[in-house]
Parts: structure tokens; sequence; C-alpha cells
């Protein structure tokens, strides 16, 4: 029952968030949004997809770092289907968890152990929002004030002095303990956290980049540091669960924030709607291995270690 209180939870904070987008951008002139993304250039679009995909690569990278320190040999050609399909199902699960609980399950048959394979996702996630807050200083410079609105419409608490959306910390209150594990885990591999690490930076940075070169196309005028301001914030709020997959949160944190720079309406609500529709397609292979890629039972599984 709690499950379904939880769905029915984020489906209508997708929606909420979506209407909220949709009354911020209802005035706007739709023909000159359509001029403007008619006047981009066909081989940006397929740039900005390929610098998508590119950063897929290093995800792959920094997840089988992890798996690789503790010999579990799994190729990397594998790790991208599932890695893939996790992104994919992300499109239709919440917020970004629902991916990992899918690379959680794809990736079992190799651990052959279910405290490895969570303790592989924990662990990339959180090395990869630890690389993320090394970016927090970035929006807080730029942005200031303008953050605690938008982080405030989502539920935001203060706790020791600082800023946290109430639901994210649920999700750390929950995967605390598992993250304690993994880390311990992976203690005896310390070189594995350093490659890791260094795989999330262009991970994040490359798509950046792609919504930079997007932003320019349309005139925006705005800097590298301005997108990666806004992305940073865009990145924890899709965390949160209250949406699915961020849909409708990043649209009004993309809209809010670069219109507090002087980009018109159109030029903001444009590049969010080109950016969100780039990355589902840049996820559409997944959908070809989703079906694949996620282990049958069989009794074999009740030898698991738990």
């Amino acid at each position: 029952m709690k499950n379904k209180y939880g769905w029915l939870i984020r489906v209508v904070g997708s929606i909420v968030s979506t209407v909220l987008f949709l009354l911020i951008i209802r005035g706007q002139n739709w023909v000159e949004v359509g001029q403007k993304v008619s006047h981009i250039p066909w081989f940006i679009f397929v740039f900005a997809i390929l610098l998508t995909l590119s950063s897929y690569g290093f995800n792959v990278l920094r997840w089988c770092s992890l798996l690789w320190a503790q010999d579990v040999k799994v190729p990397y050609w594998q790790a991208i289907k599932i890695s893939l399909g996790g992104s994919f199902a992300s499109n239709f699960l919440p917020s970004t968890i629902g991916g990992d609980g899918f690379r959680m399950l794809a990736i079992q048959p190799y651990t052959k152990s279910k405290n490895l394979s969570i303790g592989s996702v924990v662990l990339d996630r959180i090395i990869n929002m630890s690389a993320m807050a090394f970016l927090v200083p970035v929006p807080i410079t730029i942005f200031g004030m303008t953050l605690t609105k938008i982080f405030a419409w989502g539920g935001a608490f203060s706790f020791s002095g600082l800023l946290l959306p109430a639901p994210l910390q649920k999700i750390i209150e929950k995967y605390f303990p598992k993250a304690l594990q993994a880390i311990r885990t992976w203690s005896k591999e310390p070189a594995s956290f350093l490659k890791a690490f260094l795989f999330a930076w262009p991970s994040n940075l490359l798509p950046m980049a792609g919504t930079y070169i997007l932003a320019r196309s349309l005139n925006m005028d705005v800097n590298y540091w301005h997108v990666i301001g806004v992305q940073t914030v865009s990145y924890f709020l899709s965390v949160i669960p209250i949406s699915i997959n961020g849909f409708g949160l990043r649209e009004v944190a993309y809209t809010t924030l670069y219109t507090s720079l002087g980009v018109s309406i159109e030029q903001a609500s444009t590049l969010a709607l080109i950016t969100r529709i780039i990355t589902i397609i840049s996820t559409l292979p997944g959908a070809l291995w989703l079906t694949t890629l996620i282990p049958q039972d069989d009794p074999s599984n009740t030898d698991l270690e738990q």
C-alpha cells in the first residue's frame, strides 16, 4: 500500500510540475519558438546527441571501475547495455532511482551477490553526486536566493544550516546503511574510488557542453559557467522522488534560472524542451535491451548472498 501511495505521489508530482511549467510559458510566442528551433543547424543536434551518448560511455566506465575492482567480470559492452537500459527506464520510473534499481537487478548474474550488486550502484551514485557537489558553488554564486525559491517549492527543510529537499533526506536515510557497507567493501581498493571520481567529470561536463552549444545556437547570451550552474541545480532536483525522472521540475528550473539571467522565456523553455528530447533520444537504444537484461527467476538465485 505504501508503494502504491508513493507511486501516486510521484505521478501527481510530475503532473503538478508540468502544469506549473506550462503556466510559466503559457504566454510565450510559439511562432517565435518554432523559428528559433528551425534556425538551429541539424549538425548541432547531432553533435549534442553524440556528446550525451559519450557521457553515458564515461558513466559506464565509472561504474565498471568499481565492479572490476571487485573482480566482477562484466564486459564493458554489456555494462553499456545495462546502463542505457536503466537510463531508458528512468524516463518512466520515479526520479533516477528507478533506473538504478534496474541496474541492480541486471548486474546480479555477474556479481552473484545481492550486496555487491546494490553496493556498486549505490556507491556509483554517491561518487557521481560527490563530483556534482563540487560544482554547487557555481549556481550559488550565480543565482543566489533564486535557488531558495526553487528548492522551497520542492519541499525543502533546514538541516544543520544546509537547505536540502525533504524527499532527498528520505533517500539519504534509506540508503545510508547500504552506502556505508559499500564503502567498507571497496575500502580495500582505494584506487577504484579515484578512477570512478575522475570518470564522473566527463560524464557530467560533456552533456553540459552540448547544452551550451544549443543555447548559443538559440542566441542565448550565456556562458558555459551559466550552463553548469543550471544543470547542477536540475541534477539535484532530478533525484528528488516527487516526479518521474524530474519531469516538470527540471523544466521549471531551466525557465526560472535562465530568465533570471536575462534570457527570454521563449529561449529558456525551448532549450528545456530540446534538451529533454535529446536525452530521451539518447536513451532509446536502451529500449532494445530492456526486457532481455533482467535475469529470469531460477533456483540458483536463492543462493545469492543476502
